[in-house]
């Protein structure tokens, strides 16, 4: 086996000699399994597989593993599957939110579930700001050709901000959208023609923009820190469920070592093809 050097073959027997108790069989065989050939593995798998080869690596042999970067890079990919919701149930929808999960939930796979949600938020708060100040702008006159006069910049803030539990913490995450143009007179002399309004998205269109920024923004969240209540009825759930014990505990091998709960952790192991001990090998 350590000669045919296949990195996925060498890495799930480390895995079954790591459950066996032996840490120095398992150390042998991820060596076995050199830095670029282990590079090729996980860039050809999916985020979820690809997050659990760097696992598998680094729980049989720590100094080897993925770089922190792309682990970073992979999290950031896995979206599991995950519900938001209010604290009280009866409380109803925010509509923006409503609206962001209505355009991006798939992509995200997020959803929504007032009566057991894996994550809870609060209300999404979305303001816009219009300022305006005075400048001197460079625009086309009548002939195409490029002309100085004095103009007024208009400036559109839309701010979102909005609470949410991460990692046993209540957290506010703010984003904003941003858009700008110029208005000016009339200059005859050099026949320049007026420009009263501003071309700008009205202002609900704003507010929608950046509740959808805010949902990216919460999903990047909860992709460094996804809850430890996450279904594990599927791989993704698995593989975030085990970055969350290692978050949580501190030990970026805590997952692999048998942490979190017994049922949770021998559902994933059949899931994921991992004999019993091994736990949930992720970096």
């Amino acid at each position: 086996m350590i000669q045919r050097g296949d990195c996925a073959e060498l890495l799930r027997a480390a895995d079954a000699a790591r459950a066996k108790g032996n840490v120095g069989l398992a150390g042998e065989l991820a060596d076995a399994c050199p830095a670029d050939k282990l590079a090729a593995l996980v860039d050809g798998s999916e985020p979820a597989e690809a997050l659990l080869w760097c696992g598998r690596a680094r729980a049989a042999q720590p100094e080897k593993g993925c770089d922190p970067k792309r682990v970073s890079e992979l999290a950031a990919k896995l979206n599991p599957r995950l519900t938001l919701g209010p604290s009280d149930p009866a409380a109803p929808p925010d509509p923006l939110l409503g609206y962001a999960l209505d355009q991006l939930g798939k992509e995200l796979n997020l959803g929504w579930d007032a009566e057991n949600p894996d994550v809870i938020v609060g209300k999404l708060n979305v303001m816009v700001d219009h300022a305006t100040s005075s400048i001197l702008a460079t625009v086309t006159d009548a002939k195409g050709r490029k002309q100085r006069v004095p103009a007024v910049q208009h400036r559109l803030v839309a701010r979102a901000e909005g609470q949410v539990e991460l990692t046993g913490k209540t957290r506010t995450l703010r984003t904003s959208e941003e858009v700008r143009d110029m208005t000016w007179d009339a200059a005859p002399k050099l026949a320049v023609p007026a420009k009263f309004e501003p071309q700008v998205p009205s202002t609900d269109e704003l507010k929608r923009r950046a509740a959808l920024a805010w949902l990216r923004a919460l999903a990047k969240a909860l992709a460094a820190a996804p809850p430890e209540n996450i279904d594990v009825s599927d791989v993704k759930g698995c593989v975030a469920y085990g970055l969350s014990l290692n978050l949580n505990s501190g030990d970026a091998g805590a997952a692999a070592s048998g942490a979190g709960h017994p049922a949770k952790l021998a559902a994933c192991e059949n899931l994921l093809g991992e004999p019993a001990g091994a736990g949930i090998p992720v970096p």
